[in-house]
């Protein structure tokens, strides 16, 4: 009787599972299928979970949608952005930042190449979802700020007007390199667009 009893209550516990390496697994639907495209069954299919156990952990889908732009900005931001400090000069840091930035875009397999999740699936729900409004203006205002910041370190005394011009298109071409990336533009082809950018931007703060 007691090992029946014992049975029912491991049968009623909640199973316990990684929260993050689930978090991971939603990020991957919503970056294939975009927010209004996935559905609870996709997730609860994607993570083996129910939808109970998904609302328990995450809350809505939205919720878990607004986890994922979260995660998603913070890996820009520790594997793109960082990039642009490394080498000598301005071109090879928005080169390497792009580079960065393409590594995400593209993952391992060109053939499964996805883009920015922001830029391919955010930007589309923007007007109806008030609260990925706000992330995406977080997000790019962030980028947007981290691009100029450099800019004007590697160009000190250049004309400010120059070095907000320059940023505007440094940071903008990620948008081309995103959608072209979703469209399965190659990466040869994008690391072209990404060393015309730099050379483009370089000029645009020389005296």
């Amino acid at each position: 009787m007691m090992e029946n009893a014992a049975r029912n209550t491991a049968r009623g516990r909640p199973r316990k599972f990684d929260k993050d390496a689930v978090l991971a697994l939603i990020v991957k639907v919503f970056w294939a299928k975009g927010y209004s495209g996935t559905s609870l069954d996709d997730l609860a299919t994607a993570t083996s979970l129910s939808r109970p156990s998904l609302y328990a952990a995450y809350g809505n889908k939205l919720s878990m949608y607004l986890a994922s732009l979260e995660i998603f900005g913070q890996r820009m931001a520790t594997e793109a952005v960082a990039a642009l400090a490394t080498g000598p000069d301005l071109p090879t840091g928005l080169q390497n930042f792009y580079g960065a930035a393409l590594d995400i875009y593209l993952g391992k397999d060109e053939e499964m190449a996805q883009g920015c999740l922001v830029f391919t699936t955010a930007v589309t729900e923007a007007t109806n979802e008030p609260e990925i409004k706000a992330m995406v203006q977080a997000q790019l205002a962030g980028m947007d700020q981290a691009v100029k910041a450099h800019i004007a370190h590697r160009a000190p005394g250049a004309n400010p007007a120059a070095i907000a011009a320059a940023a505007e298109l440094a940071s903008g071409t990620l948008l081309n390199l995103a959608t072209r990336a979703r469209a399965g533009t190659s990466r040869e082809r994008l690391s072209e667009i990404a060393r015309a950018t730099a050379d483009a931007v370089t000029a645009l703060i020389r005296p």
